[in-house]
Protein backbone atom coordinates (compact mmCIF):
# COMPACT_ATOMS: atom_id res chain seq x y z
CA UNK A 1 0.00 0.00 0.00
CA UNK A 2 2.85 2.34 0.77
CA UNK A 3 4.36 1.95 -2.69
CA UNK A 4 0.94 2.36 -4.27
CA UNK A 5 0.32 5.50 -2.27
CA UNK A 6 3.79 6.84 -3.01
CA UNK A 7 3.44 6.07 -6.70
CA UNK A 8 0.06 7.78 -6.75
CA UNK A 9 1.54 10.90 -5.14
CA UNK A 10 4.37 11.02 -7.68
CA UNK A 11 1.94 10.50 -10.57
CA UNK A 12 -0.40 13.22 -9.31
CA UNK A 13 2.40 15.71 -8.96
CA UNK A 14 3.94 14.93 -12.36
CA UNK A 15 0.49 15.21 -13.90
CA UNK A 16 -0.05 18.56 -12.19
CA UNK A 17 3.27 19.84 -13.53
CA UNK A 18 2.42 18.80 -17.10
CA UNK A 19 -1.07 20.30 -16.87
CA UNK A 20 0.34 23.53 -15.41
CA UNK A 21 2.63 23.83 -18.42
CA UNK A 22 -0.30 23.29 -20.78
CA UNK A 23 -3.00 25.34 -19.05
CA UNK A 24 -2.92 28.94 -17.89
CA UNK A 25 -3.41 30.63 -14.50
CA UNK A 26 -7.02 31.54 -15.22
CA UNK A 27 -7.87 27.89 -15.91
CA UNK A 28 -6.40 26.73 -12.60
CA UNK A 29 -8.03 29.60 -10.76
CA UNK A 30 -11.40 28.89 -12.32
CA UNK A 31 -11.33 25.22 -11.42
CA UNK A 32 -10.05 26.20 -7.97
CA UNK A 33 -13.15 28.32 -7.33
CA UNK A 34 -15.46 25.55 -8.50
CA UNK A 35 -13.66 22.88 -6.47
CA UNK A 36 -14.18 24.86 -3.24
CA UNK A 37 -17.95 24.50 -3.57
CA UNK A 38 -17.80 20.94 -4.91
CA UNK A 39 -15.53 19.57 -2.19
CA UNK A 40 -17.29 21.28 0.70
CA UNK A 41 -20.71 20.17 -0.54
CA UNK A 42 -19.38 16.64 -1.07
CA UNK A 43 -18.09 16.48 2.49
CA UNK A 44 -21.38 17.75 3.91
CA UNK A 45 -23.27 15.43 1.55
CA UNK A 46 -21.71 12.41 3.20
CA UNK A 47 -22.88 13.82 6.54
CA UNK A 48 -20.13 11.97 8.39
CA UNK A 49 -21.97 8.70 7.72
CA UNK A 50 -18.82 6.87 6.60
CA UNK A 51 -17.22 7.42 10.00
CA UNK A 52 -20.47 6.65 11.83
CA UNK A 53 -20.84 3.34 9.98
CA UNK A 54 -17.23 2.43 10.76
CA UNK A 55 -17.57 3.21 14.47
CA UNK A 56 -20.75 1.14 14.97
CA UNK A 57 -20.06 -2.20 16.74
CA UNK A 58 -22.24 -3.90 14.12
CA UNK A 59 -23.60 -2.77 10.75
CA UNK A 60 -26.49 -4.87 9.45
CA UNK A 61 -28.11 -4.44 6.05
CA UNK A 62 -30.93 -2.26 7.39
CA UNK A 63 -28.51 0.13 9.08
CA UNK A 64 -26.26 0.27 6.01
CA UNK A 65 -29.24 0.84 3.72
CA UNK A 66 -30.54 3.61 5.97
CA UNK A 67 -27.16 5.34 5.88
CA UNK A 68 -27.00 4.90 2.10
CA UNK A 69 -30.37 6.53 1.41
CA UNK A 70 -29.69 9.36 3.88
CA UNK A 71 -26.35 10.12 2.24
CA UNK A 72 -27.80 9.89 -1.26
CA UNK A 73 -30.67 12.25 -0.40
CA UNK A 74 -28.31 14.88 1.03
CA UNK A 75 -25.91 14.45 -1.89
CA UNK A 76 -28.71 14.94 -4.41
CA UNK A 77 -29.89 17.99 -2.50
CA UNK A 78 -26.46 19.58 -2.77
CA UNK A 79 -26.18 18.63 -6.44
CA UNK A 80 -29.44 20.44 -7.18
CA UNK A 81 -28.33 23.40 -5.08
CA UNK A 82 -25.04 23.66 -7.01
CA UNK A 83 -26.91 23.54 -10.31
CA UNK A 84 -29.12 26.41 -9.16
CA UNK A 85 -26.41 28.65 -7.69
CA UNK A 86 -23.89 28.15 -10.51
CA UNK A 87 -25.31 31.06 -12.49
CA UNK A 88 -25.40 33.62 -9.66
CA UNK A 89 -21.91 32.57 -8.55
CA UNK A 90 -20.57 33.05 -12.07
CA UNK A 91 -21.98 36.57 -12.03
CA UNK A 92 -20.64 37.27 -8.54
CA UNK A 93 -17.12 36.12 -9.44
CA UNK A 94 -17.34 37.76 -12.87
CA UNK A 95 -16.33 34.45 -14.47
CA UNK A 96 -18.95 33.38 -17.08
CA UNK A 97 -17.28 30.00 -17.60
CA UNK A 98 -17.75 29.18 -13.92
CA UNK A 99 -21.43 28.40 -14.53
CA UNK A 100 -21.03 25.45 -16.93
CA UNK A 101 -17.97 24.20 -15.03
CA UNK A 102 -19.90 24.04 -11.74
CA UNK A 103 -22.95 22.53 -13.41
CA UNK A 104 -20.89 19.71 -14.89
CA UNK A 105 -19.13 19.13 -11.57
CA UNK A 106 -22.34 19.28 -9.50
CA UNK A 107 -23.06 15.50 -9.81
CA UNK A 108 -19.80 14.84 -7.93
CA UNK A 109 -21.63 15.65 -4.68
CA UNK A 110 -24.22 12.94 -5.26
CA UNK A 111 -21.68 10.40 -6.53
CA UNK A 112 -19.40 11.03 -3.56
CA UNK A 113 -22.36 10.60 -1.21
CA UNK A 114 -23.32 7.29 -2.83
CA UNK A 115 -19.86 5.94 -2.04
CA UNK A 116 -20.05 6.73 1.69
CA UNK A 117 -21.40 3.36 2.84
CA UNK A 118 -19.31 1.38 0.35
CA UNK A 119 -16.14 2.98 1.68
CA UNK A 120 -17.26 2.27 5.23
CA UNK A 121 -17.86 -1.39 4.40
CA UNK A 122 -14.39 -1.78 2.92
CA UNK A 123 -12.76 -0.06 5.87
CA UNK A 124 -14.79 -2.10 8.39
CA UNK A 125 -13.59 -5.28 6.68
CA UNK A 126 -10.02 -3.95 6.71
CA UNK A 127 -10.10 -3.64 2.93
CA UNK A 128 -7.50 -0.88 3.02
CA UNK A 129 -5.40 -2.47 0.28
CA UNK A 130 -8.43 -2.83 -1.98
CA UNK A 131 -9.47 0.75 -1.29
CA UNK A 132 -5.96 2.06 -1.92
CA UNK A 133 -5.64 0.05 -5.14
CA UNK A 134 -8.92 1.40 -6.47
CA UNK A 135 -7.91 4.92 -5.52
CA UNK A 136 -4.63 4.52 -7.41
CA UNK A 137 -6.29 3.13 -10.54
CA UNK A 138 -8.92 5.89 -10.47
CA UNK A 139 -6.16 8.49 -10.18
CA UNK A 140 -4.17 6.97 -13.04
CA UNK A 141 -7.13 6.55 -15.38
CA UNK A 142 -8.58 10.02 -14.80
CA UNK A 143 -5.12 11.60 -14.96
CA UNK A 144 -4.23 10.03 -18.29
CA UNK A 145 -7.52 11.17 -19.81
CA UNK A 146 -7.00 14.70 -18.44
CA UNK A 147 -3.49 14.79 -19.88
CA UNK A 148 -4.66 13.74 -23.34
CA UNK A 149 -7.48 16.29 -23.28
CA UNK A 150 -5.17 19.08 -22.12
CA UNK A 151 -2.66 18.30 -24.87
CA UNK A 152 -5.44 18.40 -27.47
CA UNK A 153 -6.77 21.80 -26.43
CA UNK A 154 -9.70 21.07 -24.10
CA UNK A 155 -8.47 23.56 -21.50
CA UNK A 156 -10.45 23.70 -18.27
CA UNK A 157 -12.67 20.82 -19.40
CA UNK A 158 -9.74 18.44 -19.09
CA UNK A 159 -9.76 19.12 -15.34
CA UNK A 160 -13.56 18.84 -15.13
CA UNK A 161 -13.60 15.48 -16.91
CA UNK A 162 -10.68 14.29 -14.78
CA UNK A 163 -12.70 14.87 -11.60
CA UNK A 164 -15.81 13.15 -13.00
CA UNK A 165 -13.91 10.08 -14.23
CA UNK A 166 -12.10 9.75 -10.91
CA UNK A 167 -15.30 9.78 -8.83
CA UNK A 168 -17.22 7.42 -11.14
CA UNK A 169 -14.31 4.99 -11.45
CA UNK A 170 -13.79 4.85 -7.69
CA UNK A 171 -17.51 4.38 -7.00
CA UNK A 172 -17.91 1.56 -9.52
CA UNK A 173 -14.80 -0.16 -8.16
CA UNK A 174 -16.10 0.01 -4.57
CA UNK A 175 -19.53 -1.33 -5.58
CA UNK A 176 -17.89 -4.21 -7.44
CA UNK A 177 -15.55 -4.96 -4.54
CA UNK A 178 -18.23 -5.06 -1.83
CA UNK A 179 -20.86 -6.87 -3.94
CA UNK A 180 -23.49 -5.02 -1.90
CA UNK A 181 -26.66 -3.23 -2.94
CA UNK A 182 -28.90 -1.27 -0.53
CA UNK A 183 -32.35 -2.44 0.41
CA UNK A 184 -35.38 -0.26 -0.22
CA UNK A 185 -35.69 0.58 3.47
CA UNK A 186 -35.06 3.60 5.67
CA UNK A 187 -35.44 3.24 9.44
CA UNK A 188 -36.38 6.58 10.92
CA UNK A 189 -34.85 6.17 14.39
CA UNK A 190 -31.64 4.74 12.97
CA UNK A 191 -31.39 7.45 10.32
CA UNK A 192 -31.91 10.26 12.82
CA UNK A 193 -29.30 8.80 15.18
CA UNK A 194 -26.80 8.34 12.35
CA UNK A 195 -27.28 11.89 11.09
CA UNK A 196 -27.03 13.31 14.61
CA UNK A 197 -23.70 11.60 15.23
CA UNK A 198 -22.40 12.23 11.74
CA UNK A 199 -23.25 15.93 11.66
CA UNK A 200 -20.53 16.76 14.21
CA UNK A 201 -17.97 14.79 12.18
CA UNK A 202 -19.06 16.43 8.92
CA UNK A 203 -18.97 19.92 10.42
CA UNK A 204 -15.49 19.33 11.84
CA UNK A 205 -14.28 18.00 8.47
CA UNK A 206 -15.73 20.96 6.58
CA UNK A 207 -14.17 23.46 8.96
CA UNK A 208 -10.84 21.64 8.93
CA UNK A 209 -10.54 21.53 5.15
CA UNK A 210 -12.34 24.85 4.83
CA UNK A 211 -9.48 26.87 6.32
CA UNK A 212 -7.56 26.75 3.06
CA UNK A 213 -10.62 26.56 0.83
CA UNK A 214 -12.13 29.77 2.20
CA UNK A 215 -8.85 31.54 1.48
CA UNK A 216 -8.96 30.30 -2.13
CA UNK A 217 -12.56 31.45 -2.41
CA UNK A 218 -11.85 34.93 -1.08
CA UNK A 219 -8.76 35.38 -3.27
CA UNK A 220 -10.77 34.27 -6.30
CA UNK A 221 -13.59 36.67 -5.44
CA UNK A 222 -11.44 39.69 -4.58
CA UNK A 223 -8.56 39.29 -7.05
CA UNK A 224 -10.04 37.04 -9.73
CA UNK A 225 -9.42 33.54 -11.08
CA UNK A 226 -6.05 34.38 -12.62
CA UNK A 227 -4.58 35.57 -9.31
CA UNK A 228 -5.95 32.47 -7.60
CA UNK A 229 -4.26 30.35 -10.26
CA UNK A 230 -0.87 31.87 -9.42
CA UNK A 231 -1.48 31.35 -5.70
CA UNK A 232 -2.49 27.71 -6.19
CA UNK A 233 0.73 27.00 -8.07
CA UNK A 234 2.72 28.51 -5.20
CA UNK A 235 0.84 26.30 -2.74
CA UNK A 236 1.35 23.23 -4.94
CA UNK A 237 5.11 23.74 -4.91
CA UNK A 238 4.98 23.80 -1.12
CA UNK A 239 2.81 20.67 -1.13
CA UNK A 240 5.73 18.82 -2.69
CA UNK A 241 7.98 19.96 0.14
CA UNK A 242 5.37 18.79 2.63
CA UNK A 243 5.27 15.38 0.98
CA UNK A 244 9.06 15.16 1.17
CA UNK A 245 9.28 16.27 4.79
CA UNK A 246 6.25 16.22 7.09
CA UNK A 247 4.27 13.35 5.58
CA UNK A 248 7.28 11.06 5.53
CA UNK A 249 8.02 11.78 9.17
CA UNK A 250 4.41 11.35 10.26
CA UNK A 251 4.16 8.04 8.40
CA UNK A 252 6.75 6.71 10.83
CA UNK A 253 5.74 8.34 14.12
CA UNK A 254 2.16 9.64 14.08
CA UNK A 255 0.40 6.35 14.80
CA UNK A 256 2.16 6.21 18.17
CA UNK A 257 0.02 9.07 19.53
CA UNK A 258 -3.21 7.09 19.44
CA UNK A 259 -1.58 4.31 21.47
CA UNK A 260 -0.74 6.71 24.30
CA UNK A 261 -4.27 7.99 24.99
CA UNK A 262 -4.41 6.29 28.40
CA UNK A 263 -1.03 7.67 29.50
CA UNK A 264 -1.14 11.47 29.62
CA UNK A 265 2.56 11.95 30.39
CA UNK A 266 3.59 9.63 27.58
CA UNK A 267 1.15 11.40 25.23
CA UNK A 268 2.70 14.79 26.01
CA UNK A 269 6.21 13.41 25.58
CA UNK A 270 5.23 11.76 22.29
CA UNK A 271 3.69 14.97 20.99
CA UNK A 272 6.74 17.06 21.90
CA UNK A 273 9.04 14.54 20.23
CA UNK A 274 6.88 14.63 17.10
CA UNK A 275 6.99 18.44 17.03
CA UNK A 276 10.78 18.49 17.41
CA UNK A 277 11.32 15.82 14.76
CA UNK A 278 9.07 17.61 12.28
CA UNK A 279 10.87 20.90 12.87
CA UNK A 280 14.22 19.25 12.13
CA UNK A 281 13.09 18.40 8.59
CA UNK A 282 10.45 21.01 7.76
CA UNK A 283 12.36 24.18 8.68
CA UNK A 284 15.42 23.72 6.43
CA UNK A 285 13.36 22.39 3.54
CA UNK A 286 10.66 25.09 3.53
CA UNK A 287 12.84 28.06 4.45
CA UNK A 288 15.60 26.95 2.11
CA UNK A 289 13.04 26.73 -0.69
CA UNK A 290 12.47 30.48 -0.36
CA UNK A 291 16.00 31.08 -1.65
CA UNK A 292 15.59 28.87 -4.73
CA UNK A 293 11.88 29.56 -5.34
CA UNK A 294 12.60 31.19 -8.75
CA UNK A 295 14.38 28.04 -9.88
CA UNK A 296 11.74 25.70 -8.41
CA UNK A 297 8.84 27.47 -10.10
CA UNK A 298 10.65 27.84 -13.43
CA UNK A 299 11.92 24.26 -13.50
CA UNK A 300 8.64 22.61 -12.53
CA UNK A 301 5.96 24.80 -14.05
CA UNK A 302 7.65 27.01 -16.63
CA UNK A 303 8.38 30.71 -17.05
CA UNK A 304 4.69 31.56 -17.51
CA UNK A 305 4.25 31.04 -13.75
CA UNK A 306 6.88 33.53 -12.57
CA UNK A 307 4.24 35.59 -10.76
CA UNK A 308 3.95 32.64 -8.37
CA UNK A 309 7.55 33.06 -7.17
CA UNK A 310 7.08 35.85 -4.64
CA UNK A 311 3.88 34.35 -3.16
CA UNK A 312 5.74 31.07 -2.75
CA UNK A 313 8.61 32.80 -0.96
CA UNK A 314 6.16 34.45 1.41
CA UNK A 315 4.26 31.20 1.99
CA UNK A 316 7.44 29.37 3.03
CA UNK A 317 7.25 31.39 6.26
CA UNK A 318 4.17 29.36 7.22
CA UNK A 319 6.66 26.57 7.96
CA UNK A 320 7.59 28.35 11.19
CA UNK A 321 4.18 27.43 12.61
CA UNK A 322 3.78 23.98 11.05
CA UNK A 323 5.63 21.77 13.59
CA UNK A 324 3.81 23.02 16.73
CA UNK A 325 0.38 23.25 15.03
CA UNK A 326 0.24 20.44 12.47
CA UNK A 327 -0.60 17.70 14.99
CA UNK A 328 -2.94 19.61 17.30
CA UNK A 329 -6.06 17.72 16.18
CA UNK A 330 -4.32 14.36 16.47
CA UNK A 331 -3.17 14.94 20.03
CA UNK A 332 -6.54 16.41 21.07
CA UNK A 333 -8.41 13.44 19.62
CA UNK A 334 -5.97 11.03 21.27
CA UNK A 335 -6.84 12.75 24.55
CA UNK A 336 -10.57 12.38 23.84
CA UNK A 337 -11.13 16.12 23.29
CA UNK A 338 -13.39 15.89 20.21
CA UNK A 339 -15.48 18.94 21.08
CA UNK A 340 -12.32 20.97 21.55
CA UNK A 341 -11.17 19.91 18.08
CA UNK A 342 -14.44 21.23 16.67
CA UNK A 343 -14.11 24.49 18.62
CA UNK A 344 -10.54 24.98 17.38
CA UNK A 345 -11.63 24.33 13.79
CA UNK A 346 -14.40 26.92 14.11
CA UNK A 347 -11.96 29.45 15.57
CA UNK A 348 -9.44 28.86 12.78
CA UNK A 349 -12.13 29.05 10.10
CA UNK A 350 -13.38 32.41 11.36
CA UNK A 351 -9.81 33.73 11.64
CA UNK A 352 -9.01 32.53 8.12
CA UNK A 353 -12.07 34.26 6.70
CA UNK A 354 -11.38 37.61 8.35
CA UNK A 355 -7.64 37.69 7.70
CA UNK A 356 -7.95 36.47 4.11
CA UNK A 357 -10.45 39.20 3.23
CA UNK A 358 -8.43 41.96 4.90
CA UNK A 359 -5.17 40.97 3.17
CA UNK A 360 -6.50 39.94 -0.26
CA UNK A 361 -7.67 43.48 -0.98
CA UNK A 362 -4.01 44.54 -1.25
CA UNK A 363 -2.97 42.09 -3.94
CA UNK A 364 -1.61 38.60 -4.52
CA UNK A 365 1.52 38.87 -2.37
CA UNK A 366 -0.50 40.37 0.48
CA UNK A 367 -2.94 37.46 0.19
CA UNK A 368 -0.02 35.07 0.63
CA UNK A 369 1.19 37.09 3.61
CA UNK A 370 -2.28 36.75 5.10
CA UNK A 371 -1.67 33.02 5.51
CA UNK A 372 1.39 33.77 7.63
CA UNK A 373 -0.50 36.38 9.65
CA UNK A 374 -3.38 33.95 10.21
CA UNK A 375 -1.08 31.32 11.69
CA UNK A 376 0.68 33.90 13.85
CA UNK A 377 -2.73 35.00 15.14
CA UNK A 378 -4.10 31.56 16.02
CA UNK A 379 -0.88 29.99 17.36
CA UNK A 380 -0.93 31.56 20.86
CA UNK A 381 -4.57 30.57 21.35
CA UNK A 382 -3.91 26.98 20.28
CA UNK A 383 -0.86 26.78 22.55
CA UNK A 384 -3.03 27.84 25.49
CA UNK A 385 -5.71 25.28 24.58
CA UNK A 386 -3.17 22.46 24.38
CA UNK A 387 -1.75 23.55 27.73
CA UNK A 388 -5.12 23.78 29.50
CA UNK A 389 -6.72 20.66 28.02
CA UNK A 390 -3.79 18.26 27.86
CA UNK A 391 -0.99 19.88 29.83
CA UNK A 392 1.45 20.37 26.96
CA UNK A 393 3.97 22.98 28.19
CA UNK A 394 4.11 26.05 25.95
CA UNK A 395 7.72 26.88 26.80
CA UNK A 396 8.94 23.37 26.02
CA UNK A 397 7.03 23.35 22.74
CA UNK A 398 8.68 26.58 21.60
CA UNK A 399 12.14 25.73 22.91
CA UNK A 400 11.97 22.39 21.11
CA UNK A 401 11.75 24.02 17.69
CA UNK A 402 14.20 26.88 18.28
CA UNK A 403 17.47 25.02 17.50
CA UNK A 404 16.41 23.87 13.99
CA UNK A 405 14.79 27.27 13.38
CA UNK A 406 18.01 29.06 14.31
CA UNK A 407 20.12 26.69 12.22
CA UNK A 408 17.74 27.13 9.26
CA UNK A 409 17.91 30.93 9.63
CA UNK A 410 21.71 30.87 9.44
CA UNK A 411 21.49 28.54 6.44
CA UNK A 412 19.07 30.88 4.62
CA UNK A 413 21.30 33.88 5.32
CA UNK A 414 24.37 32.10 3.99
CA UNK A 415 22.58 30.84 0.87
CA UNK A 416 21.18 34.31 0.17
CA UNK A 417 24.72 35.72 0.18
CA UNK A 418 26.09 32.83 -1.87
CA UNK A 419 23.49 32.68 -4.63
CA UNK A 420 24.49 35.91 -6.46
CA UNK A 421 28.06 34.55 -6.68
CA UNK A 422 26.99 31.50 -8.69
CA UNK A 423 27.33 31.57 -12.49
CA UNK A 424 24.25 31.39 -14.71
CA UNK A 425 23.32 27.71 -14.43
CA UNK A 426 20.28 25.58 -15.32
CA UNK A 427 17.59 25.75 -12.64
CA UNK A 428 17.98 22.13 -11.56
CA UNK A 429 21.75 22.50 -11.18
CA UNK A 430 21.29 25.63 -9.06
CA UNK A 431 18.77 23.83 -6.85
CA UNK A 432 21.15 20.87 -6.40
CA UNK A 433 24.14 23.06 -5.54
CA UNK A 434 22.24 25.29 -3.14
CA UNK A 435 20.53 22.30 -1.55
CA UNK A 436 23.79 20.46 -0.94
CA UNK A 437 25.55 23.49 0.52
CA UNK A 438 22.48 24.36 2.57
CA UNK A 439 22.36 20.86 4.05
CA UNK A 440 26.00 21.06 5.14
CA UNK A 441 25.48 24.49 6.73
CA UNK A 442 22.31 23.34 8.49
CA UNK A 443 23.86 20.19 9.93
CA UNK A 444 26.96 22.12 10.94
CA UNK A 445 24.87 24.68 12.82
CA UNK A 446 22.88 21.92 14.54
CA UNK A 447 26.13 20.36 15.72
CA UNK A 448 26.93 23.70 17.34
CA UNK A 449 23.56 24.48 18.94
CA UNK A 450 22.24 20.99 19.72
CA UNK A 451 24.32 17.99 18.71
CA UNK A 452 21.77 15.33 19.72
CA UNK A 453 19.30 16.59 17.10
CA UNK A 454 21.69 15.61 14.31
CA UNK A 455 21.55 12.05 15.64
CA UNK A 456 17.74 12.31 15.67
CA UNK A 457 17.81 13.15 11.94
CA UNK A 458 20.02 10.14 11.28
CA UNK A 459 17.70 7.88 13.30
CA UNK A 460 14.57 9.02 11.45
CA UNK A 461 16.24 8.61 8.04
CA UNK A 462 17.32 5.10 8.99
CA UNK A 463 13.76 4.19 10.04
CA UNK A 464 12.43 5.49 6.73
CA UNK A 465 15.03 3.54 4.75
CA UNK A 466 14.29 0.33 6.65
CA UNK A 467 10.58 0.78 6.07
CA UNK A 468 10.77 1.34 2.30
CA UNK A 469 11.97 -2.11 1.19
CA UNK A 470 9.33 -3.89 3.24
CA UNK A 471 6.49 -1.55 2.38
CA UNK A 472 3.73 -3.11 0.43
Amino acid sequence: MMLGSGGQTVFQFVLFIVLARQLGPETFGLIGIAVVFIELSSTVGRAGLTEVAIQRPTLDDDDASTAFWSSLAIGLLFTVALLLVAGPLAVGFDEPLLRPVMQWLAPVSALYAVGAVYEAKLRRDFGFKALAARNVTATMASGIVALVLALTGFGVWSLVIQRLIYVVWLLVAMVYSTRWLPRLTWKRDTGVAQLRDGSVIALSSVLGSGNQRIIDLIVGYVLGATALGYLRIAWRALDLLQELSIRQITSVTLTSLSRLQDNREALIAGYLKLVKTTALFAYPMFLGAAVVAPEIITFMFGKQWQLSILPMQVLTLTAIFIPPLFFKSNVLMAAGQMRVVLAVNIFEFVASTIVAYLFARYGLVAAAAGNVARLALVSPVIFVILKSRIGIPIGETISGVLPPLLASGVMVGALTLLKPQLPDLPSLVTIAIMGSIGLLIYLGMLLVVQRDQVMEIVAVVRRLMRRSPTAE
